[in-house]
This record gives C-alpha cells, sequence and structure tokens, in this order.
C-alpha cells in the first residue's frame, strides 16, 4: 500500500465547468459500459476513466486529477473497502461511492463506517445520478467552507502580525529615541574630524532604523501617511543596494534605470511595497539562480499607445519593469496570481497577499500593472504610474538651521523610559528651558499640581502604566486650560487613540532629532490652542 498523502483531485462544480472526471473501479466489462452510458446521458461532456485492477486504481489515483470515485464492491484481485481505504489515503477529500449489485446491508454499514460518501445499488441505476451530484455538491461545499476557515486563519494571523509589529516598533523607537536625541548634545564636544565623522554615522544609522521600522508598520498595518513628491531614483537605488546584500549571490542583478526619472506623488513606503514584492518575488522564481533586471524610464503614452494598453490613458508615466529568468507562470495560472491568498510557493512561504497589495496600491493611484510570462523562460512585469514630468523637487539643504532657544520657560517632561525621559530632559536644559521629569502621568501630576500657573507646557508620551498620556492631558486641561501639551510616542500611528480620549494635538513620532523636538516645543508655545481631548 502506497504511504498516505494527499493529492489534489479535479475541482468539480456540476453544471458550472465541465468535463467533470470520474474514476470508475469496475472488473465487468458489461456493466462499465452501461453505467458509462447513463452517466453521459446525463453529463454529455463526462470523462470516465475505467480501470479493473489494483495497480491500475492506485496509479489514477496518484495521478490526481478525478472529482469522484464510483468502485464495485466485489472484485476478482481485491474488494471494494480495499479500495476506499487506498482512495481515503491518497486523496482523503475525493468521494466515494459504491455501485455495486451485491454489496449487503451489513456490509453498505460498514463501507459508510469506513468513509463511503453513499452507495448505490446496480438494479436501481437512476439513483446514480442523484447520490453522485449530491456527493459532488456535498464535497464543493466542504472545500468552500475549508477555504473560508483558512482566509480566515490567515487574516487572524496577519492581525496578530500587526499588533506584535506594533509593540516591537514602540520598544525599538524608544531605544532609538534618546541615540537621536544624544548626538547633538555630543557634537558640540567634539572637535576631531574622525569623532565627528563617527556621530554622523551614528545619527545616518538611527534615522534609518527608524525609517525601516515605519516601513515595518506600515506594511503590516497599512499605515502609510500622505503621499507626496517622491524622485524614485534614490529609492530605487537604497532598494537595489538592499537586495545585493541580501538575495543569493547566484542571482545576478542589473540596474537599467534612467538617470532623469520623473518625480511621482506617492507615498514612498507603498512604492518601497510594490517593488520589493516584485523583486521578491522574481528572486523566488530562480531558486537555482539567474538574472534581475529592474527597469524605470520615463514614458510618454499618446492615443494610440493607451488604447493599446488596457486600463491607462493619454499622459505621462513612470514604468517600472521587473524581469526574472526563472521558471515562469503556467498560462492557466496567469489569471489567478492576482486572487488574494492565491499561492504557488510551498506551504509555509506565501501568503498570496503580495501581488493583490501591489495591485492594490498601484491602481489606488490610477496605474496599472501588467504581467508577461513564459513558463521556463521567465516573467516581465510592468507597473505604470501617473508621473508629474514638471514638477520640481526641492532637494534638502545640508545648511542647519539654529534650533529654537527657550527663555527659561518651565516645562514638564512625561515618559516611561528613563534613557529618553533623562535625554530629553538634559537637552532641553542646555537649550534654555527649565525642566521637571516624571516617569508617568501620576508624578507628572503631583509635579504639575502646585505650579499650574508657572508649567507652559507638558511633554507627555501616550503609552504609559497607571496614567497615560491622553488622561493626564484631561487633568492638566482642567487645572490650567492655559497650559500647552506636546505629546509624543514610539508608535507612529499612536494617533493618538488612547484610554478613553482621542489626542488630537501637537504630535510627535519617536524617534526624533533634537532640532524636531525643539521645533515642536517652540511652534506649540506659539500656538494659540491647546490640545484637544474627544471622548470616544
Amino acid at each position: 500500500m502506497a504511504a498516505r498523502r494527499t493529492l489534489p483531485f479535479g475541482k468539480m462544480l456540476l453544471d458550472e465547468i465541465f468535463p467533470m472526471r470520474l474514476l470508475y473501479l469496475e472488473d465487468d466489462a458489461c456493466d462499465a459500459e452501461l453505467t458509462q452510458e447513463q452517466l453521459r446521458t446525463e453529463w454529455p461532456e463526462c470523462a470516465v476513466q475505467v480501470v479493473d485492477t489494483r495497480d491500475a486504481f492506485e496509479t489514477e489515483l496518484e495521478a490526481g486529477g478525478y472529482d469522484a470515485v464510483l468502485s464495485d464492491f466485489n472484485l476478482v484481485q481485491f474488494n471494494g473497502l480495499e479500495a476506499l481505504e487506498m482512495a481515503h489515503n491518497l486523496c482523503p477529500d475525493m468521494p466515494f461511492l459504491f455501485f455495486s449489485g451485491t454489496i449487503g446491508e451489513d456490509r453498505a454499514v460498514e463501507a459508510m463506517r469506513n468513509g463511503a460518501t453513499d452507495y448505490v445499488l446496480k438494479d436501481r441505476p437512476k439513483r446514480l445520478i442523484v447520490a453522485l451530484r449530491r456527493a459532488l455538491e456535498n464535497a464543493k461545499q466542504v472545500r468552500e467552507r475549508r477555504a473560508a476557515e483558512e482566509q480566515l486563519l490567515r487574516v487572524q494571523r496577519l492581525e496578530n502580525i500587526g499588533m506584535l509589529a506594533a509593540g516591537i516598533a514602540h520598544d525599538f523607537n524608544n531605544v532609538l529615541a534618546p541615540i537621536l536625541i544624544a548626538v547633538p548634545l555630543l557634537r558640540g564636544k567634539v572637535h576631531d574630524a574622525t569623532q565627528e565623522m563617527i556621530l554622523a554615522n551614528v545619527e545616518r544609522s538611527v534615522e534609518r532604523g527608524a525609517g525601516l521600522v515605519r516601513q515595518i508598520i506600515g506594511f503590516a498595518q497599512g499605515v502609510t501617511g500622505e503621499p507626496h513628491l517622491v524622485q524614485p531614483r534614490h529609492l530605487l537605488r537604497d532598494l537595489l543596494a538592499v537586495m545585493r546584500q541580501t538575495f543569493p549571490s547566484a542571482i545576478r542583478i542589473e540596474d537599467q534605470t534612467d538617470n532623469d526619472l520623473w518625480p511621482l506623488k506617492i507615498n514612498p513606503t507603498q512604492l518601497h511595497q510594490v517593488l520589493l514584492n516584485l523583486c521578491v518575488n522574481a528572486r523566488d522564481a530562480m531558486p537555482a539562480g539567474g538574472t534581475l533586471v529592474v527597469r524605470a524610464q520615463n514614458k510618454r503614452l499618446d492615443e494610440m499607445s493607451a488604447a493599446a494598453i488596457r486600463g491607462t490613458r493619454m499622459g505621462a508615466y513612470l514604468v517600472f519593469e521587473v524581469v526574472d529568468s526563472g521558471t515562469g507562470i503556467p498560462p492557466e495560472l496567469v489569471g489567478r496570481i492576482w486572487e488574494p491568498f492565491f499561492t504557488t510557493k510551498p506551504e509555509g512561504r506565501g501568503t498570496g497577499l503580495g501581488l493583490p497589495t501591489v495591485r492594490g496600491i498601484v491602481e489606488s493611484y490610477g496605474g496599472i500593472v501588467t504581467v508577461e510570462s513564459q513558463p521556463g523562460r521567465g516573467t516581465t512585469f510592468r507597473v505604470y504610474f501617473p508621473a508629474l514630468p514638471g514638477s520640481e523637487l526641492t532637494e534638502q539643504s545640508d545648511t542647519s538651521v539654529a534650533a529654537p532657544r527657550g527663555q527659561n520657560e518651565l516645562i514638564i517632561v512625561v515618559d516611561d523610559d528613563d534613557n529618553v525621559r533623562d535625554v530629553t530632559a538634559a537637552m532641553l536644559t542646555r537649550h534654555g528651558y527649565r525642566v521637571l521629569a516624571a516617569a508617568n502621568g501620576t508624578e507628572a501630576v503631583a509635579l504639575f499640581a502646585p505650579r499650574s500657573l508657572e508649567v507652559k507646557l507638558v511633554v507627555t508620551d501616550l503609552g504609559m502604566p497607571q496614567l497615560d498620556g491622553c488622561a493626564l492631558a484631561q487633568i492638566v486641561q482642567r487645572l490650567s486650560p492655559a497650559t500647552k501639551i506636546l505629546a509624543i510616542s514610539g508608535l507612529p500611528d499612536a494617533g493618538s487613540r488612547l484610554g478613553n480620549f482621542h489626542f488630537d494635538g501637537p504630535f510627535l513620532p519617536k524617534p526624533f532629532t533634537a532640532e524636531a523636538l525643539l521645533t515642536a516645543i517652540s511652534e506649540t508655545l506659539a500656538g494659540g490652542a491647546s490640545a484637544n481631548l474627544v471622548g470616544k
């Protein structure tokens, strides 16, 4: 007996898809012919494969592709119960019906206990059609229910990943924040070029880590921010550098990007997600190595060329191409690659959400994505994004602007992370503020209450034990409506909905630079309105 394993069988939808394929185990040629005629009268396109030996039956089961099994009970080489066991070992979900003239009541009961779907006596041939139709309909419903359950589990798993990513982001941003704030404090004491270079590298690394955290949160939770004008050349350069460091050395990566790419109005995290998904798919299509080509070029579509590319209109586009020399996509699967949760990758290697996500992002910006593929000769994905050729990007200036200084205002800094709290307090003290520090909302209230008329600003983390930032802000506003509040958080989307209130006021995500915090404090102190707390 062959080892137990699950093999696919045909996806029979009865009258929806033809032809139906049946495997018929019958050693009486006359009965086999009569049954086939009966089945084809009901389903003219029905394909019936008749076998009469154990070996032939096992071979066909292993080959797969059948929608159901019909079997006589008494056979020359082996009996129907053995055939039933073999079918359940190889194709456990496929309907199995006995169609026999000699099966008795006791054997019929035993067969049903062993997993047979139904049994029909040969002297009642009309019932065969009814029983087969019912069995196939039930099998279809089981498959649909199982698919729905699997999809629900995948969605729940993604939600769990999102929550885990949010927690990691919060902690990691708290780790990065004091480093980023401390760099300017140390820079004033450094007069050696080598040490200055080291500080600059530290600052860039922290900013890169913060960007990576934002990207992870964006992928896991859909927190993406607002679109803005982007020069894709810089993003492509970073993406190619990461791929060259992380992709297998057997994959040769070629950059064929034009230098004068038009700007896009897009969220860079989403653009990165689109290109990274396509490049990872290309990598997975070349397990033994190959060539991955990334192209980007400006393209103007006139009326004729736009008509030839379904979904586009006349205008300026930035066209990205991701080309691999891998296994390709079978023609019958090309139309299904955009379906959520559909994947050709092995179990545990893919969620089936990558390409649907790519298509959703591209279409949300008025673009389209196309695919061309030949089995064994590779795949080409093309992404058309509407471009803005007339727009000018302002390059960041290397000239730094002096951070605003305080005028001896009293500020309370509230954060349950010791490092963030201590470094922030030290930096503000150096820049002309008087500072009191509290580890949580309860300590902050104790510090604020006797000084409510003197404290000009409370800088508070939002997520804290005992008394969170939103609850603290509510108390501060009741005691002194004139006191300003600046919220900070390690969650980029803290959005500042915590506790029973929504914080609608100045907000600064961690990690932030000293300049960013000083600017936010200056603007908050100069602003006319304090935070607004809205109950849920």
